[in-house]
């Protein structure tokens, strides 16, 4: 005799780990993604956090309407810190720092608040380049990830203004081809990240879309 299954689980939510920019943090970055979010709530939760490293003191003359917004509904004020998730000990040759502590932070993250079915990295290539930092992470298991991180690759990344690290030490993580299946965004004008390097990044993955604008 059959028996009707009572027990099957209902359908499950996509569950999006999201990075903001740089000089930016999880509420400005949820804030300008509100609409989107917002019409996308019922196949998927997206979950912002903030990167580790405290940038530069804020410059509350640049701050614009949107982070003005965020900071007034979250209770903070203007003087907030400036997060990022690494800075440059030098530009030329490329030497970063900051970027063990985010990686670090982040599989803290995959192992407490995972698992999660895919990442969002966003703004100006720093956590477009931190996505494509944890997908090879994820894939290839470095030991930079930390032996505690179980948490399997991606299904999936959507990568804006991405490119790839030139700092001699993680130029490792470029060298073999990536299967995480990912969309790149990039802008045709933009003045901080040009749109070769962006190119450069999705040709590293087997699986990739390009969504490409005028725009910056």
């Amino acid at each position: 005799m059959m028996v009707k299954d009572t027990q099957r689980p209902a359908h499950k939510k996509l569950r999006v780990l999201c990075l903001h920019g740089y000089e930016q943090d999880s509420a400005i970055f949820r804030t300008k993604l509100r609409q989107h979010t917002d019409s996308l709530a019922d196949i998927a939760e997206f979950v912002f956090v903030d990167a580790p490293n405290e940038m530069q003191p804020y410059d509350t003359s640049g701050v614009d309407n949107m982070a003005r917004a965020a900071a007034v509904k979250s209770g903070e004020t203007l003087n907030r810190v400036i997060r990022g998730w690494y800075g440059l000990k030098s530009a030329e040759p490329e030497r970063v720092c900051g970027l063990e502590t985010s990686i670090a932070y982040l599989a803290t993250v995959l192992n407490e608040q995972g698992p999660f079915d895919g990442i969002f990295g966003f703004s100006q290539g720093k956590c477009g380049l931190m996505a494509g930092v944890m997908c090879a992470l994820l894939e290839n298991r470095y030991e930079a990830l930390g032996k505690k991180c179980a948490h399997p690759p991606f299904a999936f990344a959507i990568i804006a203004s991405g490119y790839m690290l030139s700092d001699t030490k993680w130029t490792h993580l470029y060298e073999r081809p990536l299967s995480t299946p990912s969309l790149h965004m990039y802008g045709i004008l933009d003045s901080y990240i040009h749109v070769s390097k962006s190119i450069d990044l999705c040709r590293v993955y087997s699986q990739s879309a390009e969504l490409s604008t005028h725009g910056g």
